[in-house]
């Protein structure tokens, strides 16, 4: 019997000591207390003063007993479960990879050309990731142009839950917005008792750096701690313009922005769901646009990463986004050195895979080749398992030297396991590769895409789920209606 041996460990990245991330804490705290922060809502300012923080006109000031309660409160796992009842768990050591957002435009793949996203694009993204084994939540990556932009929302979770079966992503323009995707959730799941215990979509919401939260966010962030939605609010912060231009002074901020929201989600109710996020990103000084394809992201996501642990709180990571405008050799870089950093940081939910185009563009091309990327990570993040039947001392001693090692039992049995094997990437020599067309790894992508679109059919959606999604989308649609004429 062997003892104190560990056979097997994945690989990690720590880049804070935890007296760093100690510092950092206490930097924000310091913000909250001394600086202050803007609440736009009313309601949300009496829960707040209420609960023992000094608001003057819209500033409030919240003391760190206030900010140290809201921590303790807050879970420290998440579950998911889509419409295959997987259950998608956000919890320490657990990495998860998905899409983002609402992106203006879409990368056409026959014209090559950059367009206006449509409801179809939403479609054919949620079809595309209910295929591929590597993603495990959907989101729209784009915000589609063709429907009442007012209930963009709704259009959306009805697209992605109807043609993908797995959890989602979801925004909200407003609190409406916002009630009408718990209904269709509801509806969905069975209930909303049923959705508070297996919740389908994480929102995700946010404040407007410096230090601002709009009426809008707080009251979506107010409504998701009512049902129990799990929800991330993340700071979209952009160091050198929104914030400071140090990593660790934007972070300091973002921090700050994250935990006031954290305050009062945990006020209206304790215990709900909440997930730790910011969205870090530096402005590139010659052009004063976000860089997404840089280091500074993934080294701010293994931050991320490490003040979650601190905190004990699920994390919000990003990767698989570019600022390439085409798959190119830039974006298989980019690409492939924000997944590896998000994995070995631990983070748990990695959202925006399939951005380029400095996050302002769509690609399905993308999806697929950031899919590749996350196969090789996982296999990679497996480690290598060290024990009796790896070290293979018997198997050696019976072929000896000179031997081959191909015909045995024990190549036989191990072979899948220890080799990943792409799908994507070549491994041809030149003349079989010319042989079969001389594809290009973008040419083998796009066959792919058409492959999927033309033949994957995901698991049809019940007709009175579908029919009660119509019901509820309708009757925002006439209630927007009346407004206006009102």
């Amino acid at each position: 019997m062997q003892v104190n041996y560990q056979a097997q460990i994945s690989p990690w990245l720590k880049v804070w000591t935890e007296d760093q991330c100690h510092e950092l804490h206490l930097s924000s705290l310091e913000i909250l207390e001394r600086t202050g922060t803007v609440f736009y809502d009313k309601s949300a300012q009496k829960i707040l003063k209420e609960g023992g923080a000094y608001v003057k006109e819209d500033r409030i000031y919240i003391p760190p007993w206030m900010i140290e309660a809201a921590i303790k409160t807050a879970p420290e796992r998440i579950t998911l479960k889509g419409r295959d009842k997987k259950l998608l768990r956000l919890e320490k050591n657990d990495v998860n990879f998905g899409l983002g957002t609402d992106l203006p435009f879409f990368l056409d793949m026959k014209t090559r050309e950059y367009r206006k996203t449509v409801l179809q694009d939403i479609i054919n993204v949620a079809t595309v990731v209910d295929y591929l084994p590597n993603l495990d939540f959907v989101a729209s990556l784009g915000i589609a142009s063709d429907v009442n932009t007012h209930l963009v929302d709704l259009y959306h979770f009805k697209a992605m839950h109807e043609y993908c079966q797995k959890p989602i992503l979801m925004t909200a323009s407003d609190e409406n917005n916002l009630q009408g995707l718990i209904d269709m959730a509801a509806v969905s799941a069975g209930g909303y008792e049923e959705l508070k215990r297996n919740p389908l979509f994480l929102l995700y919401t946010e404040p407007i750096s410096p230090l601002l939260h709009s009426k809008e966010a707080l009251q979506k962030l107010m409504l998701a701690a009512k049902y129990e939605i799990p929800v991330t609010y993340a700071s979209g912060i952009s160091s050198g313009t929104t914030g400071p231009v140090t990593l660790a002074g934007t972070l300091a901020l973002a921090n700050a922005e994250c935990l006031a929201g954290l305050v009062l989600h945990q006020m209206v109710n304790p215990g709900a769901p909440f997930m730790y996020g910011i969205v870090a990103s530096p402005a590139d000084m010659n052009t004063t646009m976000v860089n997404y394809g840089g280091p500074e992201m993934p080294l701010n996501y293994c931050v991320v990463g490490e003040m979650g642990n601190y905190y004990k709180l699920p994390t919000y990571g990003q990767s698989g986004c570019t600022d390439s405008a085409v798959l190119d050799q830039q974006a298989g870089i980019e690409a492939m050195f924000s997944i590896f950093a998000a994995a070995l940081s631990g983070t748990n939910f990695v959202h925006d895979n399939g951005y380029i185009g400095n996050g302002l563009v769509g690609s399905l091309e993308m999806l697929v080749l950031c899919d590749e990327c996350i196969s090789m990570v996982k296999h990679f993040m497996k480690g290598m398992e060290v024990n009796k039947e790896t070290l293979a001392l018997e198997i050696i001693h019976q072929i000896g030297p000179g031997g081959h090692f191909l015909a045995t039992d024990h190549t036989f049995k191990h072979f899948r396991s220890s080799n990943w094997n792409p799908r994507y990437l070549n491994r041809k020599d030149y003349q079989n590769w010319e042989l079969h067309g001389k594809k290009t790894m973008g040419d083998r992508i796009k066959e792919e895409v058409d492959s999927i679109l033309a033949g994957h059919n995901t698991e049809p959606l019940a007709e009175n789920t579908l029919n009660e999604f119509n019901r509820i989308i309708d009757e925002h649609e006439k209630s927007i209606k009346s407004a206006s004429k009102g």
